[in-house]
């Protein structure tokens, strides 16, 4: 089911863009006629194709707005890498108290009647404590 949800939001945005692209295309067209922009803190003017001028501004929006997100995401993602040191570091300190809090050395002196029964190993001197 998630290939076909994957599929059809690929085609939606394949046909999206296909039509902002004839939009565009009709646009750049359609309109030729020459207009003149005057810059406020500039004295000089600028004459260009108003089709231009619209592509300008449309592309200088999407470069501040994409500007602005970008700089809108450094606060949250600082926060998240000093979360995730604390959480690493923490981690690893609460690793290391429990390995050296709840593993004890077993003082036992008596010796068991059945020696030859017991297992052999290097744990069993330890005894994990609660």
């Amino acid at each position: 089911m998630s290939k076909i949800i994957y599929f059809f939001s690929k085609l939606f945005w394949f046909i999206f863009l296909l039509l902002f692209v004839i939009l565009l295309a009709i646009l750049v067209g359609s309109n030729s006629q020459s207009v003149t922009l005057y810059f406020w803190p500039i004295s000089g003017n600028l004459t260009i194709v108003i089709w231009l001028a619209i592509l300008l501004s449309f592309g200088a929006g999407l470069i501040a707005g994409a500007l602005i997100i970008w700089l809108n995401s450094f606060s949250p993602y600082r926060a998240s890498m000093k979360l995730k040191k604390q959480v690493q570091s923490s981690t690893s300190d609460n690793t290391k108290i429990e390995n050296d809090q709840y593993l004890e050395f077993k003082n036992s002196t008596k010796q068991s009647s059945d020696d030859n029964k017991r297992i052999n190993s290097p744990f069993n001197g330890f005894n994990q404590g609660l």
